[in-house]
């Protein structure tokens, strides 16, 4: 018999423990099995079979072996698995002077050297990924203290929050001896060198792919700093350069221009972020600047867009040019494209002060993935045009490419465009120039992001990102990590974006959502960019169906499991809920009645029912009970309990009372409509319709239903608006007139303007027989339009502008300074050509 089997045999009953229960002989004589299956016999060097294990132990042990080899960890060799843990903890714990005979792998209780010639062959052997995810290299959004922070907080989760990868308990990594003192540092050995390159781009491979949780959980915190700010320094710079694309800039590739991320922190700043994100200080956390104190807000007052004609654009475009210091510039080489300018910052490194040898990534991989992917920079270049709101730039990428790039819908451009609408510079004209690229029924195939969130969620989204307190959890699940909204850096208003001074200040102090003391009420400027961009999308023949259930406020019963959906008129009326609730100080829920009445405008159905519980919404729900029930949107609104609406300001309650008369109103023309009067003759309206306005002006409004060409073609045919009553489209055609109007132009003025009184429009749906009695309505102050508030005298009544409104000049905003005159969209031609999608179900 072999001398290892000798050795292994048992010198009495005793060692065989055959009194004791089974499952404590396996702990007993696991020294035993374990030698007998790993120990190498001295003529040949091989090891026993499992079999011939099974065999000894029961001759010999009396004892039937099954298969515990894995349970206990027992390996005869080197598994992937293995080689990539072993690697990983070798750069994770990169020393100087660092070699891999400090390795040592435990086997069988013995330490071992480390196998490398096995470890090298698989590292070898191991090909790296060179595809980009689409629009990876845009994402990096935010400086790393920013970074952190928006991630949520769990203990067992991988780093940022918990431990690094763990080191194998098999393995073992000797320190290396201390440095005397004047003597220089060893460099690492070869060896160990070939396991830093390969583990740098493994990590790039998982970068590249978009693997984003795996790779900062395979480098330490040190790297990991490096490495988000790197790529943030990278996004700061290329949004700047979209911003600004097509204008003179000076120097555009100067690394001074941007103002870089730090790498390192100033330790006695008072803004740390471990003050409220109880974060460890350390390297994360950037140098506070002297120049930029982020506790003092944005101003308050808004920027705004104002539409004109063609003719009138043209004429301003034309003045500009003419005021320019240098008309007719000496002719230059022409410039490199976008695209090529944002591959050519990330192989020039110049965009950032940080040494390309100091990232943890393998840069040359980057670089070259970019030049043999020659498609993935376009998505970056779509993105980073889309969040800079830079309508020219997205014509010349269109131009160059001939076509939007094939997968577009990756990265879900009009949901983006809602992130990043910016009423105060271009209001709706992303979303109209998007639509206008786009093939024409894209917003109804790709109207749900990987979120469950319809495009019309992202504006809403928009809306309580802004305008309230609320937290990004509470109304959607996927937005828990990161933590934040999307579209964060971006003020809907124009009073800041992402390249701004206090913005970036605020994420390198380790914030990832903007203050709410710098948020203010539910704005005109905001407000007429949601309804336009709304009217966008859904006035098109091709559009989604406006009905299509959201993906916010989503809730499931604790009780019976069912998944509970609001429609989007429920979730008009909850986000309204919310600016009430959790909104600024000066809120009067005007917004809210502009999105609701224009949705109804455009087709939402107020009699939809939901499965709701107001108590899920409210989160006062008790666990374990059923409490949802069918819900329209107006019971929704008179669900909300008394008490709740007694405390909140006075303006919110009279917006709040609005928003129910009009559910209410609209609601009672849906259960007419089958002797709708939108077909009747203008007698029959005036009978069915009581207390229209009485005033001779008001009654120029009721001037029977939308008839001729406008009825057949915009009601019945091809558009297939609804023809809403009298008195919804009075209160339409008010509210449009209002935003086309005014703004707030000083501290202290009014959210609304002088000529329109949410208390008249409360009082004027409380009783049917009374007139509006507001400025705009009693003094004649807009033009005729018809019966369902759309201004037919408008060259696109879709997107009407104040001249073809207004009946006098009265606006407020032509202050050159906070204004930006944009053309006006022509939607109507625009959907000319457009086919009606026929399948809008639900």
């Amino acid at each position: 018999m072999d001398p290892i089997l000798v050795e292994l045999l048992p010198g009495s009953d005793e060692e065989k423990f055959l009194s004791r229960p089974y499952e404590e002989r396996w702990s007993q004589l696991q020294p035993v099995i374990v030698q007998l299956y790993t120990r190498r016999r001295p003529g040949d060097g091989r090891t026993a079979t499992l079999d011939q294990v099974v065999e000894f132990m029961r001759t010999h042990y009396s004892f039937h072996a099954a298969r515990r080899f894995k349970d206990w960890g027992v390996t005869k060799r080197m598994v992937k698995e293995d080689k990539d843990a072993i690697t990983s903890a070798l750069a994770r714990r990169k020393r100087p002077g660092a070699s891999v005979s400090d390795v040592t792998t435990q086997h069988d209780g013995k330490d071992l050297p480390l196998d490398y010639k096995k470890l090298k062959r698989h590292l070898i052997s191991k090909k790296a990924c060179l595809e980009v995810a689409p629009g990876l290299l845009s994402s990096w959004n935010l400086p790393y203290a920013a970074f952190v922070s928006s991630l949520p907080r769990n203990p067992e989760a991988p780093s940022p929050f918990g431990p690094l990868g763990q080191t194998p308990d098999y393995l073992h990594i000797q320190s290396p001896e201390s440095i005397t003192p004047g003597r220089a540092a060893a460099g690492p050995s070869p060896r160990i060198q070939l396991v830093y390159e390969k583990h740098k781009e493994h990590c790039t491979s998982l970068f590249l792919q978009g693997r984003i949780e795996q790779l900062v959980s395979s480098i330490p915190r040190a790297d990991r700093s490096i490495m988000v700010n790197y790529f943030y320094d990278y996004f700061l710079h290329t949004f700047v350069l979209a911003k600004n694309w097509g204008e003179k800039m000076p120097n555009p590739n100067s690394t001074q221009t941007f103002g870089l991320t730090p790498q390192t922190r100033h330790t006695h700043s008072p803004w740390t972020p471990s003050a409220f994100l109880n974060l460890s200080s350390g390297p994360s956390s950037p140098e506070v600047s002297s120049t930029t104190n982020i506790s003092v807000p944005p101003t308050q007052l808004c920027r705004w867009s104002i539409h004109m004609s063609s003719d009138a654009y043209v004429f301003v475009d034309q003045t500009a040019a003419a005021t320019s210091p240098n008309p007719q510039p000496l002719a230059e080489p022409e410039p490199p494209s976008f695209v090529d300018s944002l591959r050519q910052s990330m192989a020039s490194n110049d965009f950032t002060t940080t040494p390309k040898a100091d990232l943890p990534l393998a840069h040359e991989m980057i670089t070259r993935s970019l030049e043999e992917n020659p498609t993935a920079l376009q998505f970056d270049a779509w993105k980073l045009a889309i969040m800079a709101g830079n309508r020219e730039l997205l014509g010349q990428l269109l131009e160059e490419n001939g076509d939007v790039p094939e997968g577009m819908e990756a990265i879900h451009p009009l949901h983006l465009a809602a992130s990043f609408l910016n009423g105060g510079k271009q209001c709706c004209g992303v979303f109209t120039e998007l639509c206008a690229m786009l093939p024409s029924a894209f917003a109804f195939y790709h109207n749900i992001d990987g979120h469950g969130h319809t495009i019309l969620d992202a504006l809403v989204v928009t809306v309580l990102r802004s305008h309230t307190s609320i937290q990004p959890g509470d109304v959607s699940y996927g937005f828990n990590s990161p933590n934040r909204f999307p579209g964060e850096e971006n003020d809907i208003c124009g009073r800041w974006d992402a390249e701004t001074p206090t913005v970036r200040e605020l994420f390198k102090q380790g914030y990832a959502r903007i203050p709410t003391r710098w948020k203010h009420p539910f704005c005109h400027t905001a407000v007429q960019a949601i309804c336009h961009s709304i009217i966008t999308i859904f006035a098109s023949p091709a559009s989604p169906n406006i009905n299509t259930q959201s993906g916010l406020f989503v809730r499931r019963c604790t009780a019976c499991g069912l998944e509970l959906r609001l429609t989007p008129l429920h979730t008009v009326v909850v986000t309204a809920f919310y600016l009430a609730q959790r909104g600024m100080p000066g809120e009067t829920l005007f917004g809210a009645l502009a999105m609701m009445t224009c949705l109804i405008a455009l087709g939402a159905d107020v009699s939809m029912e939901a499965n709701i519980s107001v108590e899920e919404i409210l989160s006062s729900s008790a666990a374990e009970q059923c409490r949802h029930k069918q819900l329209s949107p107006l019971d929704l609104i008179k669900a909300v309990p008394g008490d709740v609406i007694e405390a909140w300001s006075e303006s919110c309650r009279v917006g709040w009372g609005c928003l129910t008369n009009a559910l209410d109103l609209a609601l009672l023309q849906k259960e007419q409509e089958p002797n709708s009067p939108s077909h009747g003759s203008e007698s029959s309206m005036r009978d069915d319709w009581p207390g229209t306005p009485t005033s001779s002006f008001s009654e120029s409004f009721d001037h029977g239903p939308c008839g001729g060409m406008f009825q057949e073609v915009y009601h019945d045919d091809w558009l297939k608006l609804p023809c809403n009553g009298p008195r919804i489209g009075l209160l339409w055609a008010s509210i449009q007139t209002e935003l086309l109007t005014y703004r707030r132009v000083h501290d202290g003025d009014s959210w609304i303007s002088e000529n329109f009184s949410m208390e008249a429009v409360k009082a004027w749906l409380d009783e049917d027989d009374t007139e509006l009695s507001m400025p705009l309505v009693q003094k004649r102050m807009f033009n005729m339009h018809s019966r369902c508030g759309w201004f037919e005298i408008a060259s696109d009544f879709l997107c009407p502008i104040a001249q073809e409104v207004c009946t006098e000049y009265f606006m407020n905003m032509d202050i050159y300074s906070r204004t930006s005159y944009i053309e006006r969209p022509d939607l109507i031609q625009s959907f000319e050509d457009v086919q009606q999608v026929e399948d809008k179900k639900v």
